[in-house]
């Protein structure tokens, strides 16, 4: 149990890392569920403002990644024409389909990568008069990310724990599973209502602060309760109403995002 817990501890749950996900899926033996991808077909409807088109970029490079670990060719590359298209929308498209297309089909994809790809082809557009423009942006580009990431993870945590039998090795991908849940949402959940409180005068349709707000204050009670509900029977994780809560929460995020117009 201690050895699962522990290379469930190596995942990097940096906010910035978007490439993580290829270590959890791998981790963890997950399973390809395409229903919990964002539609690419969506991403017309996201050009309403920069911060939406943003937020939900970041939620298709996850996809990408997850599409690509599922071996899902044909709607990896729908997702990534989806994700060039939002790119352009916010002024980075210079060089984004080049770059991705060969990190994919390259060997590894370096830590924070994504991330610092698109802080440097935001810093070139010319589409933003101000450093705090491209902060917005920069950080609902992360929220998606994020959002996504979590989404992906709480889903393949559920997913396992509704299992009617479970082996000795789906117990330890849950647990695996349940630490890299509740490590990526502290501190993430508090850098983004950090970050949108201190820009709440930009958010627009983005109605995320109140929602990230009981995120942030359940991920702090939730790494209080780690090492006691990483180790406790599978049972009681599943019952596990504070869990529940987090996934919820984080439901009704991803919600905010994929289908704001």
């Amino acid at each position: 149990m201690e050895d699962y817990i522990k290379a469930a501890e190596t995942i990097d749950p940096s906010i910035n890392n978007v490439e993580q996900m290829f270590d959890i899926l791998d981790m963890v033996n997950a399973e390809y569920y395409d229903v919990l991808t964002n539609d690419p077909y969506n991403a017309h409807s996201y050009k309403a403002s920069y911060p939406i088109a943003a937020a939900n970029m970041g939620i298709y490079m996850v996809d990408i990644l997850y599409h690509f670990y599922g071996e899902a060719q044909e709607t990896m590359y729908l997702t990534f024409q989806a994700a060039q298209e939002l790119a352009k929308e916010i002024g980075v498209e210079s060089e984004f389909g080049t770059w991705t297309i060969e990190k994919l089909e390259g060997s590894t994809m370096q830590r924070d990568t994504i991330s610092r790809m698109f802080n440097a082809l935001l810093i070139d557009s010319k589409q933003y008069g101000s450093e705090q423009e491209m902060i917005f942006v920069h950080t609902a580009f992360l929220t998606g990310s994020f959002v996504e990431k979590v989404h992906i993870t709480g889903n393949l945590l559920k997913q396992k724990l509704l299992a009617e039998d479970i082996s000795q090795e789906d117990e330890g991908d849950i647990r695996e599973l349940l630490v890299i849940f509740m490590n990526q949402l502290n501190p993430s959940s508090t850098v983004l209502y950090d970050a949108f409180l201190a820009q709440q005068d930009k958010l627009g349709e983005l109605v995320v602060l109140a929602t990230f707000e009981k995120l942030k204050d359940l991920s702090e009670h939730l790494t209080e309760l780690k090492t006691t509900l990483a180790v406790a029977p599978v049972s009681e994780i599943g019952e596990s109403q504070d869990l529940k809560t987090a996934f919820q929460l984080i439901e009704n995020l991803r919600s905010i995002l994929v289908t704001a117009q």
